[in-house]
């Protein structure tokens, strides 16, 4: 049975990114000691978490249980902007809206969105749009893409490189440790007596005892111990354009999009400062399987410089904006990577006590939708630490794999099976010259 850490133990966090970070503030408004460990200083280059946008949305189909958490990130979205503001910086929220698109009726993800997100008394955010002259009176960017849909106005995107910077300054100004670094921070191995576990050992081989350990590394969490397939790391393709400025003008106003999501997987966001507009694929994806026991593990851009995105990936992109955004057919592709999940069958976290160990907590299964909830998933993820029950401990527990029917994501089908990186055709990484426009 599972016992809670005392006041002021040593806490020790595996992972500095969104999950660890979060877990970490919110440990440090409670007096523990808490020490992150992490191979890479924050932000870490490879991160999933270090990116340019990721959406805050909280229409996600029947899971009203993510939509309610959203719900209760927005007032901490919105004190971070505030205290950014003091600061002299940026938002790290963005309210331009969401604009979810379909080419035909609506999919029953869109139906039971507007559904829970009205009875959940946040109706009026919803904007619907019956006919496609109705959104192009709107949004006169979409005149290619669309049906029908709705947006909503309380929602947009979030600058994640920033977030996880905001977040880990909150943790230093409170006193957390970090220990960063290709051997003095990267995690080698549980230290246990028995099946207790009693701290890490580095790959400096140095160990570190600590009362709890919690780990929360991310898309590397599957390959760290063996957790069958109850978690697994999937690559999704991003790529970025820089549009010259008269697209800029034409684009001016557009909110984050997503395109006929549950059937397509594709999703946009709006130009940012910086003059970069980002596309991204949320679908079945891709694994990288290491030899030795054919665990699926990131494979990045910090050890393979070169890697872009799978041609496959690039060629699904390239025919839906075709489409969709005709405009982007003339435009090189100027950035592009591989960002990984840490999936579940279900779509659901996996953050509960680790039955085969005692001491340690698993924080992990993101599964593409965890960013906007960078605020609030750290005082979730201490509840559990500390034992108290919720509904999110319920539904985040561990559990035996399902299949993929039971997924709670709709905007996401992930019925097929990924493919394998540099194995099933298609995967061989395109080139710098793929990547151009075709005129």
């Amino acid at each position: 049975m599972y016992t809670p850490p005392a006041q002021g133990s040593k806490i020790i966090v595996v992972g500095g990114g969104l999950f660890g970070l979060s877990t970490a503030y919110a440990l440090s408004l409670k007096q523990y000691d808490v020490w992150v460990f992490d191979r890479n200083a924050v932000p870490s280059p490879d991160a999933s978490s270090t990116d340019i946008n990721k959406a805050v949305r909280m229409d996600y189909g029947g899971d009203t249980l993510s939509m309610q958490l959203m719900m209760e990130a927005y007032p901490y979205w919105y004190q971070w902007n505030k205290e950014r503001a003091e600061m002299g910086l940026s938002p790290v929220f963005n309210k331009t809206g969401c604009l979810l698109l379909t080419k035909g009726p609506l999919s029953d993800y869109e139906v039971l969105s507007m559904k829970h997100i009205r009875e959940a008394g946040y109706g009026h955010t919803i904007q619907e749009f019956p006919t496609p002259e109705s959104i192009v009176d709107r949004f006169p960017m979409f005149k290619d893409a669309v049906a029908n849909g709705y947006c909503k106005g309380n929602t947009g995107w979030c600058n994640s490189t920033e977030t996880i910077k905001h977040l880990y300054q909150k943790c230093i100004d409170n006193g957390v440790h970090f220990i960063v670094g290709p051997e003095k921070g990267c995690f080698e191995k549980l230290v246990l007596e028995g099946k207790i576990v009693q701290g890490i050992q580095t790959r400096d081989q140095q160990v570190h005892l600590g009362d709890r350990v919690i780990l929360a590394a991310g898309s590397w969490t599957a390959g760290l111990l063996d957790f069958g397939n109850r978690l697994q790391a999937t690559g999704q393709a991003v790529i970025q354009f820089t549009p010259p400025p008269e697209l800029v003008k034409k684009f001016k106003g557009m909110p984050v999009w997503c395109g006929d999501i549950s059937r397509t997987g594709f999703y946009g966001f709006p130009i940012n400062g910086d003059g970069k507009m980002k596309f991204a694929s949320h679908s079945v994806g891709y694994i990288s399987p290491r030899v030795s026991d054919n665990v699926s593990v990131p494979r990045t851009q910090v050890t393979h410089q070169g890697d872009t995105i799978p041609l496959k990936a690039l060629e699904r992109f390239r025919a839906f904006l075709a489409e969709f955004f005709p405009d982007t057919s003339k435009l090189d592709i100027t950035y592009s990577r591989v960002c990984w999940y840490s999936d579940t069958t279900d779509g659901k976290f996996l953050i509960a006590p680790h039955p085969g160990y005692d001491n340690l907590v698993v924080a992990s299964g993101d599964s593409g939708h965890a960013m906007k909830f960078a605020p609030n998933i750290g005082f979730k993820i201490a509840q559990i630490l500390e034992g108290i029950e919720s509904d999110y401990s319920r539904a985040w527990a561990w559990r035996d794999a399902g299949d993929a029917s039971t997924s709670s994501d709709g905007a996401r089908d992930i019925n097929a099976q990924p493919l394998r990186l540099d194995m099933d055709p298609g995967t061989r990484m395109a080139s710098e010259n793929d990547l151009k426009a075709k005129l």
